[in-house]
């Protein structure tokens, strides 16, 4: 990995990108974000079409239903494969139309032809958000300036799978946005930016992601065009320097007999017409 002035001098020559995230309305945003910025250039987008590791797609799935229960096994369906689905029925997201940006669908993002499709895109950087997969220390090295990752929470606090609902969860009233570079161990890798974000009362999961999603693309796009400095201010994590996994169903019932909202349909038709 390179230090902050290598880091600044890459940036200033429009650095290529290549990343990697989700299939859904999340990912969306984010590559249409990071297209839309003049000072970068986005050369290839990784798709996850993984949902297990150790499993099929359809044994992968259907663990993944009885351990979160099905509110959350559909509000995550709604978000990812039914948004997608329905964006790429109408030609969107708008960044993809045209072939100029290569897309891929990536089962296993540390296979030798996943690597070869890195290695022909020759990124600068190599950049994750929304991303489900692991990734390992020959797909950091296609990255010839840095391989970096952007989570939504103020790490160290709020490591793992959905720290947008463990925030929520635990009554938080602000969270944050973490650049960091990508490790061995998931989240942990050497922090170069934090930004705070409060959220706003009585939001649902969806809501406050789509915040999360939007604040964060701008953030990443403009951090890897330079116009952010890699400097990490001094943010109190509240929650410890904990890991978390998906919520059980159990988890998901007591949060909702809490008041708690995991998606507003309005929000989610309003977010789907706001991807352009």
């Amino acid at each position: 990995m390179s230090d902050d002035s290598t880091l600044s001098a890459s940036t200033a020559a429009r650095p290529r990108i290549v990343l990697l995230t989700m299939p859904s309305l999340f990912g969306a945003e984010i590559m249409n974000r990071l297209a839309r910025e003049p000072g970068i250039e986005l050369a290839g987008v990784g798709v996850s079409v993984r949902v297990n590791r150790k499993k099929s797609w359809f044994a992968g799935v259907n663990a993944f239903r009885a351990k979160t229960g099905w509110r959350y096994f559909l509000f995550n369906a709604l978000v990812a494969d039914v948004a997608w689905d329905l964006l790429r029925l109408t030609r969107r997201p708008s960044c993809l139309r045209g072939g100029a940006i290569r897309l891929r669908r990536l089962a296993d993002v540390n296979s030798e032809t996943s690597l070869q499709w890195l290695r022909e895109l020759r990124p600068d950087f190599v950049v994750s958000f929304v991303f489900n997969q692991w990734i390992g220390a020959e797909v950091r090295q296609c990255a010839t300036t840095a391989c970096l990752n952007l989570h939504p929470a103020p790490l160290p606090a709020l490591r793992g799978a959905d720290p947008v609902f463990r925030a929520l969860d635990r009554g938080l009233t602000s969270t944050g946005l973490t650049i960091h570079e990508v490790a061995d161990e998931i989240d942990a890798g050497a922090i170069r930016h934090q930004a705070t974000v409060a959220i706003p009362p009585g939001s649902s999961e969806c809501g406050l992601y789509w915040l999360l999603i939007r604040d964060g693309a701008d953030l990443f796009a403009r951090f890897l065009a330079g116009r952010v400095d890699p400097v990490v201010p001094r943010l109190t994590p509240t929650t410890g320097d904990d890991y978390t996994s998906f919520p059980t169903a159990a988890e998901v019932a007591a949060f909702r007999k809490a008041g708690g909202r995991l998606l507003r349909f309005a929000e989610w038709r309003q977010a789907l017409a706001a991807i352009e």
